[in-house]
C-alpha cells in the first residue's frame, strides 16, 4: 500500500486516514521522525505508557523543584537517548 501525502506551507503532512486508523493514532499522539542507515526516514508513534507503568515514576525523596520547561527539556533528551541505544519506545506494531 502506497500513500502520498504533500507538505504544506508550515512543513506539515497529513498522516493518511488508511494509516492513522491502522495504528490507532489521534489527535494529540507523538510520533518521532528517524533516519536509517539506508538514508531512508521512518516516522513511528511513541509508545503510550500506562498509568500502572508510570505509577511512582515522579517521586524521589532526594530530587529537588525543577521548572516545567526543563523537566521537559531533560524528559526529550533522555527519550532520544533511550531511543537511540534502546529503541524500546515505539508502538510494538510499528515495525521497529
Amino acid at each position: 500500500m502506497v500513500h502520498i501525502s504533500t507538505i504544506t506551507s508550515k512543513y506539515q503532512v497529513t498522516i493518511p486516514l488508511e494509516i492513522r486508523q491502522k495504528k490507532g493514532l489521534k489527535v494529540g499522539d507523538k510520533v518521532i521522525f528517524q533516519y536509517t542507515e539506508d538514508g531512508d526516514i521512518l516516522i513511528r508513534p511513541i509508545r503510550k505508557k500506562t498509568a500502572r507503568e508510570l505509577a511512582g515514576s515522579l517521586y524521589r525523596e532526594d530530587t529537588p523543584y525543577i521548572p516545567i520547561e526543563e523537566a521537559r527539556r531533560i524528559t526529550q533528551e533522555e527519550l532520544a537517548r533511550r531511543i537511540d541505544e534502546e529503541g524500546k519506545y515505539f508502538d510494538e506494531n510499528s515495525g521497529s
